[in-house]
């Protein structure tokens, strides 16, 4: 029994031995889950959550990256013109950590300040972080220059120092263009116009250099490092023309010095078949190549200021430089909308050519108690539909509006794309802004003061695509800026196509329209526009400002639209100058007066240069222009047989067997009514002659006066009308200014019974 007894004293101490082995086994393996589930968790946020994060850590720790810039895309105009390149340049970098002591960093500081042209003091300072790696000392260095940086890092074996291949972007023509263009940031980021809009496209793909680091974090030998090249950006043809940009921007230049412009200009140039446009315009631009720079007239703006007014002004002035008037301004389009009133109303039928109306000078309209006035107080009397629009009668459009209706003149204004984006290739478009849809059904006096182009506000880029519609059979087109795009080696990946956003008004109306845009130019407010040789449409506009809290008495937005051929229209044309003062007076503040003659000049060299050729009307006063051939040294019948081709005339002084001089001089540009002078065996007389004037003078007169004084007449302008209002306004040569006899005078005719 007591074998038996212990034995069962052993087996039960076993058990509760092997109880508490177990129960302290489950406690140590529970408490070590407990105690590593923290770790555990860990090592997963470290190694799977996390892991792209140390992986990049240790890579930036054990590597070092070099961005090598791609060349952006090169920015031609239409003909293949170099607009906007980007060269090869460099970007000086100093390392701090490789600087041995004090003396070598004032050694660097004086040698790149001076080679530079930067301040001692900031290449010092940057020179002070002895853990740094990386500090930009200058970008976009020149080639020359960054080779003296180097002479001067091998002359004083400087490792600190590194030179780092760059792009910089150059812009051939300075600020032609500038607002359609745009520029680049010193990160070669497009920051305005076609670079910001296109800045993807333009950019490309860096290129790196990865370098391997050791423990100190110095850079290991070639064998560890990789080199990614870089990808070229595309490069842009635009639709711009040069030549076209520059005929714009000299007129309209020359305007805004001549009329004393206020709010600077635009002008833009519109393929009226494809939407493409040839040249926009506007005044006060930057020089691309030195964005950031401001005229030596907006200098003087800041003088005086100081501190934050200093910089708040100053960045104003640079938007205001950078701001693209032909799209992100808006202005009350005035009388040139009448055109979209006309199209609208023979398009629905509401009137046709034969209707007339009788013009007392003012109209009355329900729901306002003054009556609205016509330009010409007094009135135009009765008349028919055209003569009404070359009157540009703002009674006789309240009138055509009102019978249109509301809901239809409305619904066509948004058709015209009033009121929306034209979604050209710009960034900062404005909409415009038209009455509130429910407010213009329920009145009359919205719908009869839209009908004269008042009370709503269009962007020009709107108003020239519209007019090109009620020319082109009818069609509103995207206006486009880009013609092609290229690869880094020129070849075309692809071309732009036009593209049609809706057809507004049918082919009959659109023909309809350009007759009666060449009548207002024949005989109407718009013949200040007229140019000898071709057939121009047009419509002229003068909108006054209301500005709340303002005296804008004699302030207004005076523009001109013009198409040509006007039986062919190839070409739309938008002028506005947005304030002119100065010596005009008030009265003359016209689109008619200013506006349309500046449109003439534009197209007198426009249309040539496109290869459209002049055909000459017997109806015009002083013939075609042509330059005087040689004919010094020939006898009196072959002189004819050339001034026979030329359609000249021609008499004799002399009795000699050949020409011994003749007047006007040889490849002297006159009119075929001018007769040529042939000194046969005499010489032309010596000794100068006085020059009239004959400003306020007909053409007739001024001819006449000028040929009484031994001189020539080149008339431009409008020099044909049914009404006898045509005066000269200037004069290229000053009256009282002695020049040589047969001296041809160019002097400008303007109508100054215009609107």
């Amino acid at each position: 029994m007591a074998d038996q007894k212990k034995q069962q004293s052993i087996t039960a101490d076993r058990r509760a031995s092997r109880l508490i082995l177990a129960r302290t086994i489950f406690l140590l393996v529970l408490c070590g889950v407990v105690m590593f589930i923290p770790l555990i968790m860990q090592l997963y946020k470290i190694q799977i959550k996390e892991h792209d994060f140390y992986e990049q850590r240790a890579i930036n720790q054990q590597t070092r990256d070099t961005v090598i810039s791609a060349n952006r895309g090169t920015i031609y105009d239409r003909n293949g013109k170099v607009l906007a390149i980007s060269a090869s340049v460099e970007t000086i970098l100093l390392a701090p950590v490789y600087i041995e002591d004090d003396a070598q960093a004032e050694l660097i500081a004086k040698g790149l300040s001076e080679i530079l042209d930067i301040s001692y003091e900031s290449v010092l300072q940057k020179t002070e972080n002895r853990k740094s790696y990386y500090q930009i000392i200058k970008r976009k260095v020149e080639k020359e220059v960054a080779d003296q940086v180097r002479e001067f890092k091998q002359e004083h074996k400087l490792r600190a120092i590194s030179i780092n291949p760059d792009t910089k972007r150059y812009y051939t023509y300075g600020n032609l263009a500038s607002q359609v263009i745009g520029f680049v940031g010193v990160d070669n980021e497009g920051l305005e116009g076609i670079e910001a809009y296109y800045d993807n496209t333009l950019t490309g793909k860096a290129g790196k250099i990865v370098t391997a680091k050791n423990a100190k974090g110095t850079s290991m030998s070639f064998q560890y490092e990789k080199y990614y090249d870089p990808e070229d950006g595309k490069s842009l043809v635009l639709t711009i023309d040069e030549t076209i940009q520059h005929i714009l921007e000299k007129h309209l230049e020359q305007a805004i010095v001549d009329h004393y412009v206020e709010n600077r200009g635009a002008a833009i140039a519109m393929d009226v078949n494809t939407g493409q446009i040839l040249a926009m315009a506007v005044t006060g631009g930057a020089d691309l190549n030195n964005a950031w720079d401001l005229s030596d007239e907006d200098n003087r703006l800041l003088e005086g200021l100081e501190g934050e007014e200093y910089t708040k002004k100053r960045t104003e002035l640079q938007l205001e430089q950078w701001r693209n008037k032909a799209v992100a301004d808006t202005y009350e389009p005035g009388s040139i909308f009448k055109l979209i009133t006309t199209a609208i109303a023979l398009e629905e039928d509401v009137i046709d050519l034969d209707w007339s109306y009788t013009c007392t000078g003012s109209i009355k309209v329900a729901g306002w108690s003054k009556p609205i006035n016509c330009w010409r107080r007094y009135g135009h009397g009765t008349q028919g539909f055209t003569r009404a629009l070359q009157n540009s009668c703002n009674p006789a459009f309240v009138t055509i509006g009102l019978k249109t209706g509301q809901e239809t003149f409305y619904k066509y204004m948004q058709a015209f794309g009033f009121g929306q984006k034209t979604g050209i290739d710009l960034p900062g478009e404005a909409t415009g802004l038209l009455h509130d849809y429910k407010t213009f059904l329920s009145n009359d006096v919205s719908l009869a003061v839209a009908a004269f182009g008042q009370t709503f506000t269009v962007t020009p880029i709107q108003m020239v695509s519209a007019i090109a519609a009620t020319v082109n059979g009818g069609y509103l087109l995207k206006p486009q800026l880009i013609k092609e795009y290229l690869d880094s080696d020129g070849n075309v990946l692809q071309a732009t196509e036009p593209e049609i956003i809706r057809q507004v008004i049918s082919n009959e109306t659109s023909e309809t329209m350009r007759y009666l845009l060449e009548q207002v130019v024949e005989d109407g407010s718009g013949r200040n526009a007229q140019v000898k040789g071709y057939r121009i449409g047009g419509k002229t506009a003068t909108s006054e400002k209301i500005i709340a809290g303002e005296d804008t008495y004699g302030k207004y937005v005076v523009s001109f639209v013009a198409v040509a051929p006007a039986d062919d229209p190839q070409i739309a044309l938008l002028v506005l100058l947005d304030t002119p003062t100065g010596d005009t007076p008030v009265n003359l503040r016209s689109g008619g007066f200013i506006a349309a003659p500046l449109a003439g000049r534009m197209l007198a060299e426009i249309l040539p240069y496109m290869g459209v050729e002049p055909q000459y009307t017997g109806e015009e006063l002083f013939g075609t222009d042509v330059l005087v051939p040689n004919l010094k040294g020939l006898t009196e019948s072959e002189a004819k047989r050339q001034l026979d081709r030329k359609g000249m005339k021609y008499k004799v002084v002399g009795e000699g067997e050949t020409v011994t001089g003749q007047l006007p001089a040889y490849s002297a540009k006159v009119t075929t009514s001018a007769e040529v002078i042939l000194y046969m065996g005499e010489q032309i007389p010596e000794g100068k002659v006085v020059v009239p004037n004959v400003l306020n003078m007909s053409p007739e007169r001024a001819n006449k006066v000028l040929t009484d004084a031994g001189m020539y007449m080149l008339p431009t302008g409008s020099t044909h009308s049914l009404v006898s209002t045509i005066t000269a306004t200037d004069q290229s040569v000053p009256p009282g200014t002695e020049v040589k006899r047969g001296t041809v005078i160019e002097v400008e005719f303007l109508d100054t019974n215009v609107d």
